[in-house]
């Protein structure tokens, strides 16, 4: 039935009352999250960082830091640190601060059911290191970068072609020991030799292993002259536990060759420790996540057993 001009009318006005309702639902919603008249907030970044991070009655909404932080009591002052997280001893990195991040992308159609997804949750550590102190071997002029496979570049990769993965300065020797699926940003190489510098860390090998093989850590992104004169260079941690043998892990920054099956350090560029306190902290955080994901599986296993 072809409808009259009066339905029409009529029908333009419910969904303009419509509009209506859920604008004022919003607001409400808003209202009660916030308060009366109140938006989120700009960071005040004339106060520490103790008071930002501080919660006071009748204040407004804040923005939580969500990092595990170990610093310098010098970067402490600076920056209006707390004092539970100074580390006095921190060798060759003035900060430390590490997250579980969520990229935004799931995996789905766990135990058959489409519905079925989870985060594919990523590990960072980012490292504030005074190049006035510890100069870097860098390959490239760029002041900053980040990694492309974190964009909509890998939903759009065909056979033969994958576009996030990044090429090396062409000043660069390849490097065969790393695999494509391995290499995160190159941002380092040797300026003699121009073999690839990468930093790596024996987290998760026996504490007296001297092989660490030439393997190393993703680079995420990187922002050298950051803040206060500092390097920031994001690395991929990993979401599991580290050796339980270990108290202080060492990151190396170095190249490396392979010599039949045993790897061979070719020269040391800088090195760092991530503290055992610090560790602890991180460990604590990837047990919440453990905790969360058996949770999970097990709820997908039982569903499937329902079948």
């Amino acid at each position: 039935m072809k409808p009259t001009t009066q339905n029409v009318v009529l029908l333009q006005i419910r969904k303009s009352l419509l509009v209506l309702l859920i604008a004022g639902g919003m607001s409400l919603i808003a209202g009660s999250v916030y308060g009366d008249n109140v938006t989120v907030p700009p960071k005040d970044l004339s106060k520490p960082y103790v008071e930002r991070q501080t919660w006071k009655e009748g204040k407004q909404a804040f923005y939580k830091d969500n990092n595990v932080w170990v610093y310098t009591p010098a970067f402490a002052k600076t920056f209006g640190m707390p004092p539970e997280n100074v580390y006095a001893e921190l060798k060759g990195i003035e900060a430390a601060a590490y997250r579980i991040e969520d990229p935004g992308y799931k995996l789905c159609g766990m135990g058959g059911k489409e519905e079925n997804c989870m985060a594919q949750y990523r590990c960072v550590t980012d490292v504030y290191i005074d190049e006035s102190k510890y100069p870097l071997p860098w390959a490239t002029d760029q002041m900053a970068d980040w990694h492309p496979k974190y964009s909509s570049v890998q939903w759009l990769e065909r056979p033969g072609e994958i576009g996030w993965i990044p090429k090396a300065p062409p000043s660069m020797k390849p490097f065969s020991n790393m695999s494509s699926s391995d290499i995160g940003l190159l941002p380092f190489v040797d300026p003699q030799t121009h073999d690839a510098v990468f930093l790596g860390h024996n987290g998760n090998v026996p504490e007296n292993y001297s092989d660490w093989g030439c393997g190393g850590d993703l680079v995420y992104g990187y922002k050298r002259q950051a803040i206060d004169g500092l390097t920031m260079i994001s690395l991929d941690y990993g979401c599991m536990s580290r050796n339980s043998e270990k108290k202080n892990v060492t990151f190396k920054l170095r190249s490396c060759k392979k010599d039949g099956y045993k790897s061979l350090q070719n020269k040391l560029f800088h090195e760092f420790v991530l503290p055992d306190v610090f560790e602890r902290k991180i460990d604590a955080r990837l047990r919440e996540k453990q905790e969360r994901d058996k949770a999970y599986y097990l709820q997908i296993l039982n569903q499937s057993t329902k079948k």
